[in-house]
């Protein structure tokens, strides 16, 4: 389309409660994908589309700079405005990326510049600029073991080793007790990172059948025996992506079936700070075989990469500290110790209490916009929405992407492709509740089925 005054693309503005600079916005998003509008076309004056459309010149003004952050269009002084030829950037409306929300009533920022010329002040500068690589420090471990004391027992320091995240820490864990080929079982949804890692080392996932409570006890039996696995991967509470939390009888049946078989079982936990209550852990469940994983990057900020171990005893940690100096030498010192500082202190519990305020906030804007369906807790950082039939999670996906909206579909973290369809909405990596609630009301508008790719209802 050449001819600027050629304003059909506009006409008519998709119906419903979202603002009408995104409705102009996602009428130009929509127009460029199926090619009615090509780049280098020129479009007309902002006055004249505000005539066309019969609304105030700043909202055209204000659609024309999303659009522009988009990377849908570009201006150029003196010529006009035109639609670009490269990709749009990423979406500025994320509810794909699960990080905690800024601490209700407290400045994050602050507390960690404050937090760090004090750790300055009273550390030797040997210690923060000194390798001590393995399992960490005496100091970060005792550190660790004051983490795990608030949902247990505390543990002694040499049953617990410090990481440079959860991630480091799973794959020193996999690489400790499996060998290339081998089959970790685990959810048929299951943690992203987990099928990557296991991508990246030659492990083998399997999919192990669950209903409302978790994971099945007698399913697991059939896949281990018919795989020969020896590990199980669980993520128990507030479990990525359906957020349900498994509850303490159906966590006492796998401890056992787990004890007959013979399986070691790797518990994720990044979510249980942020519950008031939680049922018990396998790592009191089943000490003797569990190694628990808990990062502060999900209940703080993704900023302290620094994440804390429980393993079954004092050679299990000797092998997983082999594997750490493989991979990552050590955990960064000056972070690693600014979050111990922060757990010794009992900073870090208020600040989780304070990120746990505000994912409370965002789980009401959440069930205030969004239909009955989705799956969440009053604290999770996510929702799980089902879906069966079509349009697909991944069709939802690039028309949410389109828009300017980030989402998760269900392929992301199937292990079984087709066992379950279905979105994951992170809530916490919106700028603010108004942010959010924009971004659910965009979303709201795709699951009503008003979008070219698909008619067929959600």
């Amino acid at each position: 389309m050449n001819d600027e005054s050629d304003l059909s693309w506009l006409s008519p503005l998709e119906e419903g409660p979202r603002p009408i600079y995104l409705k102009i916005v996602d009428a130009l998003a929509a127009a460029r994908s199926i090619g009615r509008l090509q780049p280098g076309d020129r479009l007309p004056p902002q006055r004249e589309l505000a005539r066309f459309l019969g609304v105030d010149l700043t909202t055209v003004t204000r659609a024309f700079t999303e659009a522009r952050r988009r990377n849908l269009i570009d201006a150029t002084a003196g010529r006009g405005t035109f639609v670009t030829p490269g990709e749009p950037e990423e979406p500025i409306l994320d509810l794909s990326m699960n990080i905690p929300p800024a601490p209700s009533g407290l400045s994050l920022p602050v507390l960690i510049r404050s937090g760090i010329e004090g750790l300055l002040k009273r550390s030797s500068a040997e210690a923060l600029l000194s390798y001590h690589p393995g399992p960490g420090s005496p100091a970060e471990r005792a550190a660790a073991s004051l983490w795990f004391a608030a949902t247990g027992d505390r543990l002694p320091v040499e049953r617990v080793a410090v990481g440079s995240g959860a991630q480091a820490l799973l794959a020193a864990v996999l690489l400790s007790q499996t060998r290339k080929g081998d089959t970790i079982l685990t959810d048929t949804l299951t943690y992203p990172g987990l099928i990557a890692l296991a991508e990246t080392t030659g492990r083998k996932l399997t999919g192990v059948g669950r209903d409302d409570n978790g994971m099945r006890p007698d399913h697991l039996e059939e896949a281990a025996r018919r795989h020969g696995a020896r590990v199980l991967y669980l993520n128990p509470t507030l479990h990525n992506p359906t957020a349900l939390t498994m509850p303490e009888g159906r966590r006492r049946e796998i401890a056992r079936m787990a004890g007959k078989l013979g399986l070691m079982i790797v518990e994720d936990d990044p979510y249980s700070p942020l519950q008031t209550t939680s049922p018990p852990g396998f790592l009191s469940l089943a000490p003797e075989r569990t190694f628990h994983v808990a990062t502060l990057a999900k209940c703080i900020s993704p900023f302290l990469r620094t994440a804390f171990l429980a393993a079954p005893n004092v050679q299990a940690v000797e092998r997983i500290a082999a594997a750490i100096r493989g991979m990552t030498m050590m955990a960064p010192p000056l972070m690693t110790g600014l979050a111990c500082e922060w757990v010794r202190s009992g900073l870090a519990g208020e600040i989780t209490g304070a990120v746990r305020a505000e994912a409370e906030a965002r789980q009401r804007v959440a069930r205030k916009i969004l239909p009955a369906g989705f799956t969440s807790t009053e604290t999770s950082l996510h929702l799980w929405y089902p879906l069966e039939g079509r349009p697909r999670s991944s069709e939802l996906g690039d028309v949410a992407r389109r828009r300017g909206l980030a989402i998760s579909p269900a392929e992301e973290f199937s292990v079984v492709p087709g066992v379950a369809d279905g979105l994951r909405l992170a809530l916490g990596a919106a700028s603010s509740r108004e942010r959010l609630e924009e971004g659910l009301r965009s979303l709201l508008s795709i699951l009503a089925g008003r979008f070219e790719s698909s008619s067929a209802p959600v």
